[in-house]
């Protein structure tokens, strides 16, 4: 798809990438809310593992990325990984937790103003992630 059609899908919500990109690269739009405006982030592809000591499993304040913001526990929140969804902790910066075969692993935002080049905004192989 072009870019056109690709970023009236982010601005629903989606993210957006292009098919060339590393495995996780992709910008997300985060609409604008009582206390912030609107921005679009960027994330690296750079998969980290997750490590943890054995207390996160009765840790709390999780959610679920583009969820309905209910709070959950770690337990219920493994449920949501294992149905494919990210999560993320209210203590967290820009970070999503997901599953990497059977492994956690972390993504962090990159907040350093990149912007996709004017060929990229010009190609045809835009696509939304699942």
């Amino acid at each position: 798809m072009n870019f056109e059609k690709a970023y009236n899908e982010m601005l629903k919500g989606k993210k957006i990438r292009r098919k060339s990109w590393e495995k996780l690269s992709h910008i997300k739009y985060f609409p604008s809310t009582k206390d912030q405006d609107g921005t679009i982030r960027t994330y690296s592809s750079k998969i980290d593992n997750f490590h943890c000591d054995a207390s996160i499993l009765i840790s709390k304040q999780w959610s679920v990325i583009n969820g309905d913001g209910k709070e959950l526990t770690f337990l219920e929140a493994l449920e949501e990984l294992k149905n494919k969804k990210e999560i993320t902790n209210k203590l967290w910066a820009n970070q999503f937790l997901f599953l990497d075969g059977d492994h956690f692993a972390c993504c962090s935002a990159v907040e350093s103003g990149w912007m996709p080049s004017y060929k990229c905004l010009m190609a045809n192989d835009w696509e939304v992630m699942n």
